[in-house]
């Protein structure tokens, strides 16, 4: 025998040519070898290419020749190449799987599947969905309601998947998330949360599980959306566009006034994913639909409240109340408002950075700076003289949030209140606050007062309003809650109310409240709340109602700005049909 075919030639370790990555992993008695190269593109299909790729036949001068011996190392490395080609096939799937799921949320997975049948799934339900809009193009429209036939009714019914889950807000702290799957696509909403209850508001039902996120989980929520709420809406048929039935059958099927046994968290966050299901049925946006809702003929664009300042409980500096605002009604346009706002809100970041250092510029929940200040005067001259530096005298004015609840005690206003060793002889009357707030308004551009006494002070909050022709806002005064609305209303206590929409439970009763308000002169601000999500509905809500007036916080935290944002996108898609607020803000003119 021939030494030279015994011989096993050393093969480079570092070289791009010794690993033969278009090779078979099969054996070498194989008479044919199987073109794999389609494997190297991580084709989703790569294995089935490998499986069934045409064979093609050994040279004829290599199945003549005397087969060579292999050496261990030639076997190891060729080992290594198969598991090399098995890796970025298994790595292939893994992608595409992973794709698939980042686009469906709603993909089914079972562990016990390996992941090839779960694509099979996957691709299997993407059919379904495409079956679905063929075939919902080619059928006329049908009424949900009164189907008798069974069989179309379970046709029907496929049509919506609802599904919820836990998410974090911006907060940190739970809240719940709905995706419903139509004939026409996924839309999802994520609800703002609170861990602050007040009195009126509808309840969000929490797990009360101290050994899960100090028990503000909300997985009960998700679970009776999953189980309850969900199975139950579809059950009844109801067509997406057919808001306030649907809003008024999960009501019902609550059973508690404040929505506390499915959870208010549940509830309002079906109502709003409906909502943008049903704008997608009617084929308009989303803030049209809610126009149509609310039978509003003509879109405003808002004035927003613009926070620059925090004291209160949401800060440790000196200052009683909560928050100092800027309104750019002056503005020509919206966007021209949010230029205003963030350019006397940065003017005010560099100048107390240079005085205090950079750690007075970090800012709250909210978006507005906790700077060290000492009182409430100070601020307004802050704020007055930022409007004066900027340019924007007359362009932009003053509004604040004195969350007066926080200060009530034992039936007077503490100042003080984050002293613990305040003197209650210091504290003052609901008519001496107020004389605090009118001086304020001639002194400084000062437009707004919100929350300016305790919410069941209600002869204060008469007699200021009765007093001032500026806004005197409610927001913990009433609280999204229809009956208090009708009690601000029938005392005139207060000129503007706020809408929160987690306080409501459902959108049909929050524009039942908006209704109420409109139709007795009262302006409207659609606000947030401090656990806010990314979910942009906010910006839809405030535009569709022509509400005048938005309240998101500062122009930082990106779960505030993507409001405002949204609201610029909106303006440019009305391009002249668009109408700023301005100093109509109230609607009062």
């Amino acid at each position: 025998m021939d030494t030279n075919d015994s011989h096993c030639t050393p093969l480079e370790t570092n070289s791009s040519a010794a690993l033969n990555f278009g090779g078979s992993p099969g054996s070498s008695d194989n008479m044919f070898l199987y073109d794999d190269s389609s494997m190297s593109d991580g084709s989703l299909y790569a294995s089935d290419q490998e499986n069934h790729s045409t064979p093609r036949k050994r040279s004829e001068c290599r199945r003549h020749h005397k087969r060579r011996l292999r050496c261990p190392q030639q076997q190891i490395q060729q080992r290594q190449a198969a598991n090399l080609r098995e890796r970025r096939r298994m790595q292939s799937i893994n992608d595409a799987f992973e794709g698939l799921r980042a686009h469906i949320p709603t993909l089914p997975y079972e562990k016990r599947l390996s992941k090839v049948d779960t694509l099979k799934l996957a691709i299997g339900y993407i059919g379904f969905l495409g079956e679905l809009v063929r075939v919902d193009r080619n059928a006329p429209d049908t009424m949900l309601s009164g189907v008798t036939n069974s069989q179309k009714l379970s046709h029907e019914q496929k049509k919506i998947i609802v599904r919820a889950r836990q998410i974090l807000d911006a907060t940190g702290v739970p809240t719940v998330e709905v995706d419903m799957v139509t004939e026409l696509g996924l839309f999802r909403v994520g609800v703002p949360s609170t861990d602050l209850k007040k009195i009126a508001e509808a309840v969000q039902l929490r797990d009360n599980k101290p050994s899960e996120f100090a028990g503000k989980g909300v997985n009960n929520a998700v679970k009776n959306i999953n189980t309850i709420i969900g199975p139950e809406l579809i059950k009844q048929n109801l067509e997406v566009t057919m808001q306030k039935e649907i809003d008024q059958f999960m009501i019902a099927l609550d059973g508690t006034e404040n929505k506390s046994r499915l959870g208010a968290n549940a509830i309002m966050c079906v109502s709003l994913v409906v909502a943008k299901a049903g704008a997608a049925k009617k084929g308009v946006p989303l803030y049209r639909h809610i126009s149509d809702l609310a039978g509003v003929a003509s879109i405003i664009l808002p004035v927003p409240h613009i926070t620059v300042i925090v004291g209160g409980i949401l800060s440790s500096n000196g200052l009683p109340f909560q928050e100092y605002m800027i309104m750019p009604t002056g503005a020509s346009n919206f966007a021209n408002a949010m230029r205003i706002g963030s350019e006397i809100y940065h003017y005010v970041k560099n100048s107390i950075s240079a005085k205090y250092g950079a750690q007075a510029a970090f800012v709250s929940h909210t978006g507005g700076m906790s700077i060290p200040l000492d009182s409430h005067r100070d601020a307004l001259m802050l704020l007055t003289d930022a409007i004066k530096q900027c340019g924007y005298i007359g362009k932009a004015e003053i509004s604040i949030n004195a969350s007066a609840t926080d200060l009530f005690k034992d039936g007077a206003y503490d100042l003080e209140f984050k002293n613990p060793n305040s003197n209650p002889q210091n504290y003052v009357s609901s008519d001496k606050l107020a004389e605090v707030y009118l001086d304020n308004m001639k002194e400084f551009p000062v437009c707004s007062i919100e929350d300016a006494f305790e919410f069941d002070d209600w002869a204060a909050w008469s007699t200021l309003t009765a007093r001032t022709t500026n806004q005197i806002l409610g927001n913990d005064l009433t609280q999204t809650n229809v009956r208090r609305v009708g009690l601000a209303v029938e005392k005139k206590a207060g000129n503007a109310i706020s809408l929160r929409l987690n306080q409501s439970g459902t959108l049909t009763e929050l524009i039942e409240s908006y209704k109420l308000l409109k139709s007795n002169g009262f302006g409207v601000c659609v606000c947030d709340r401090w656990g806010d999500t990314d979910d942009l509905f906010i910006a839809d809500l405030v535009v569709g109602l022509s509400a005048g007036q938005v309240k998101c916080g500062g122009p930082v935290r990106g779960e505030r700005v993507g409001k405002y944002n949204q609201i610029m996108r909106i303006e440019e898609e009305l391009g002249a049909l668009s109408k700023y607020a301005g100093k109509n803000y109230r609607g009062h003119m």
